[in-house]
């Protein structure tokens, strides 16, 4: 890949740690983090072939910690979610893991549906489907239906 291997570090990192911290434990975050990197880094000459690096490293972290993969959502510190309703918290912990984790990128990361298909390894649809039910439960477990 062409450019700066620590500045794409800068680039990536704040955005694959919010989305890594949706599916593992916060201690965990961290291995997540240093497997993804130190792939990017073995593998610099070849990351300009990925059109996605962030979903790649979200799913090379993803399968380098799966043995270790526990837990779900947000802690709380400076990077937390400020502000959140008590229980929306448990209605996300409730969902099915593919329904969490489409919810989790699209709505709280911000990340388009190609770019969680990718991470996920299934198609847009089929994120746009996990999104749809996973809010429409979300919402029903607030009593937000109207």
């Amino acid at each position: 890949m062409s450019g700066d291997f620590d500045e794409f570090v800068k680039e990536v990192e704040p955005v694959l740690r919010r989305a890594l911290s949706g599916c593992m434990r916060r201690d965990q975050v961290h291995d997540g983090l240093a497997e993804a990197f130190a792939y990017a880094w073995e593998h610099w000459d070849e990351m300009d072939a990925v059109d996605r690096p962030v979903g790649y490293l979200y799913r090379v972290a993803q399968s380098k910690t799966r043995s270790r993969k526990q837990g779900f959502l947000p802690w709380a510190g400076d990077d937390a979610i400020p502000d959140v309703e008590p229980e929306l918290i448990p209605a996300l912990a409730s969902l099915p893991a593919s329904q969490k984790t489409a919810v989790w990128l699209v709505a709280a990361c911000g990340w388009s549906q190609v770019e969680a298909a990718d991470a996920m390894g299934v198609t847009p649809s089929t994120v746009s489907t996990h999104v749809a039910r996973g809010l429409d439960s979300i919402r029903a477990s607030l009593g937000a239906n109207a």
